[in-house]
């Protein structure tokens, strides 16, 4: 429709050329035109204080005259053109009175998302602001983190007298926590080091200023992390609320890392808390605890602590997204790998309420997921994904590590070293705790180089990171017996021990079929006993972890004492198993191995028949040349004048001692012989006559038929 439409009034068109009737239709159509989406009815009875036939028959005319369109999904202006034009032709404070309003309305009715949009175009216009009411859409979970910082920052610089020092400083705050959710890193960083910079708030305010710095390196540096969060608290003149956020900060941070004082800072974090209650204390009090018992490697207890907290509840709202980050990373360390998929599915479709920052950490999830169910070259190719496009400053040295470690781990499972040292090479990896912890899994990876001499000092700091904090074990089981096989090669049995100690005490606190396998195939490894790697084997089948599956039997396969037999069938499914998950260059190792197991167990039976034949009887020596060499059972016992019953049982005999199983295989190894013995009776055993009826040796079943086949 053209923009020259206009609605008649007394009077004549408005002076703004835009289309004209009564003011009641006027206030209708502006009120739809500044919408986004579609209105409804009920949203035009709040924003006019009007209903029933009166608001109806304006809208009827205004549809009538093609002001509005109308649709099952509500109403909108009649054209873009016209929409525009109306929103144009609206005076600035009348625009942000409709705006203001429209906020409310649509607050009321849970819609908050909707209101956050008029109240961002509110402070765009006028730069004042309701100010309970931006408070109450920034705590709302539906409104994105994004969105929620931009509401308190553009809030925070406007011109509304309303908004006292206090409340501005508590705003940055909370605009801090929303722009690191929303991944918007570098605007965080920004506005905290202006407002350390200006230092216009005193002690307290710099704490929690310096707190937040901390919180924000916790999965990048750890170290710096605690050096911020310490600072914060020798702040002088702390009110007991700010101690109280800053403990349980530190304590969250400390848990997870092992940290030497941990029980000491939950027992503060605990008191402050009970004495000044913060609105997210109570969670990442969780978090502490669940933290500290995954670094010790309780899983039950901390899925209980995890489970008691509601993660939709508005205090949770900055932390939800570590919390979700944590129940799925618990599914997954149980083994719940069903479960841990569905939860992932869940809250990818939750993304916009836990933020951008968490992207990057469910995209690690889910490829260390596809990992451990062996859908290896996905894993890899999404990890490619995730550090293409995740910005740097998004990703925490944790998750940058896990992305990492799932392309490396890969690339040596499908024999690429080359790709998987030169991933290895463009990065700087700390040695020290607590840097190192992040790093653990990235030298996992690592640990599966054929050459691990390459990362000696990254794998020996890996354990050593293990002894303060088993938390990154937990998610991928089947690093565990690669970094063992690594220290063993390295000639370090000592840090191999460590790592066996680590996993039984995983393995008695989640008792599962998966950390009894694995503590077992650690152990196996460690003492050279293929009892333990067969028992870790039978663990390994009641689970849905293909790759430790694949990895213990090829280590059965080639432990010393193994069964030939038991050794070949291991070999030979690993490498159907390596084959199904994508892991080419584990799978050839695998049939390498098989094949020197047949050809080892070839010439061992050789060496065997070879030294067989010294064994045999004279008697028996004469029944093995006479049969090698084409006679039939019943021919040998006329040429030797004995029973067809004692050729019989003597070719028994033959067969057990020369390790053989049909005539075939006594040919060859008669016709290999270097010195055939000889068919004459030897003078210690003479040939005996035709047993007599009474003779014991003479079977008590009828005689056979000398037609009989042989």
């Amino acid at each position: 429709m053209a923009t020259s439409f206009t609605v008649d009034r007394p009077g004549g068109p408005a002076a703004d050329g835009l289309p004209v009737g009564s003011a009641a239709q006027r206030w209708i159509l502006r009120a739809v035109a500044i919408c986004a989406d579609p209105c409804q009815i009920w949203f035009l009875e709040r924003m006019t204080d009007r209903s029933g036939p009166a608001l109806h028959d304006d809208v009827e005319a205004l549809i009538a005259r093609g002001a509005l369109a109308d649709s099952p999904g509500g109403l909108r202006p009649g054209s873009v053109e016209l929409r525009d034009a109306v929103r144009r032709g609206i005076p600035p404070s009348l625009l942000a009175a409709l705006h203001n309003r429209a906020a409310g309305v649509l607050a009321a009715e849970a819609r908050p998302v909707a209101a956050a949009e008029h109240l961002l175009r509110v402070l765009e216009v006028a730069g004042r602001v309701d100010v309970p009411l931006v408070s109450r859409l920034v705590a709302d979970p539906a409104v994105d983190p994004s969105t929620a910082a931009d509401l308190l920052l553009a809030a925070r610089a406007g011109r509304d007298p309303g908004l006292g020092p206090e409340l501005r400083r508590d705003w940055a705050l909370a605009a801090v926590d929303h722009l690191m959710l929303a991944g918007r890193i570098e605007p965080a960083l920004a506005i905290l080091g202006d407002e350390i910079a200006a230092d216009r708030a005193g002690s307290g305010y710099r704490a929690l200023l310096l707190g937040r710095l901390g919180a924000w390196y916790a999965t990048g540096r750890p170290s710096l992390a605690f050096d911020y969060l310490d600072r914060a608290l020798a702040q002088p003149d702390l009110r007991p609320g700010q101690r109280s956020w800053l403990l349980t900060t530190l304590a969250a941070v400390a848990g997870r890392l092992g940290r030497p004082d941990v029980d000491s800072l939950l027992a503060a974090a605990d008191r402050a808390q009970a004495e000044a209650p913060t609105p997210d204390g109570e969670i990442r009090l969780a978090l502490a605890r669940a933290g500290s018992a995954l670094a010790g490697g309780d899983l039950p207890a901390a899925r209980q602590v995890l489970g008691q907290v509601d993660p939709s509840a508005p205090a949770a709202r900055v932390q939800a997204a570590f919390l979700r980050v944590e129940r799925i990373g618990c599914q997954l360390a149980s083994g719940e790998y069903e479960e841990a998929g569905t939860a992932l599915r869940f809250a990818e479709v939750d993304l916009g309420v836990l933020g951008g920052a968490a992207q990057p950490m469910l995209a690690a999830l889910d490829c260390r997921l596809r990992v451990a169910v062996g859908d290896l070259p996905e894993a890899s190719a999404r990890a490619g994904l995730a550090l293409r496009h995740c910005p740097t400053g998004q990703l925490g040295d944790e998750v940058h590590a896990e992305l990492l470690a799932v392309r490396v781990e890969v690339a040596y499972r499908q024999d690429r070293p080359d790709s998987a040292r030169e991933l290895l090479a463009g990065v700087e990896t700390p040695v020290d705790w607590p840097d190192s912890v992040a790093w653990v899994r990235l030298a996992g990876a690592a640990a599966l180089d054929p050459e691990p001499g390459r990362h000696a000092g990254f794998l020996r700091a890996a354990v050593d990171a293990l002894a303060r904090s088993v938390r990154p074990l937990l998610l991928v089981p089947q690093q565990a017996p690669a970094l063992t096989r690594a220290a063993l090669l390295l000639g370090d049995p000592h840090r191999a021990h460590q790592l066996a100690d680590h996993l039984v005490r995983i393995a008695q606190r989640v008792d599962s079929g998966l950390w009894w396998g694995v503590a077992q195939h650690v152990a196996g490894l460690v003492q050279r006993d293929p009892g333990l790697l067969h028992g870790a084997v039978a663990q390994l089948r009641t689970t849905s972890a293909r790759p430790v599956l694949a990895d213990a039997l090829h280590d059965l396969a080639g432990t010393p004492g193994t069964g030939p037999a038991e050794a070949r069938r291991a070999a030979e499914e690993a490498a159907a198993l390596y084959g199904r998950l994508g892991a080419t260059g584990d799978q050839e190792r695998a049939v390498r191995c098989g094949r020197a197991l047949v050809a080892s167990d070839r010439r061992h039976r050789g060496a065997r028949r070879g030294a067989g034949c010294d064994a045999l009887t004279a008697a028996e020596t004469r029944v093995a040349e006479l049969l090698a060499g084409g006679a039939t059972k019943q021919q040998a016992a006329a040429s030797l004048f004995v029973s067809f019953h004692t050729v019989d049982a003597q070719l028994r005999a033959v067969y057990a001692k020369l390790g053989v199983r049909n005539r075939l295989e006594l040919a060859r190894l008669w016709s290999a012989r270097e010195n055939p013995t000889p068919a004459s009776p030897a003078p210690d055993e003479p040939i005996r006559p035709n047993p007599a009826p009474d003779d014991p040796a003479r079977p008590t079943s009828t005689p056979a038929d000398p037609a009989q086949p042989d």
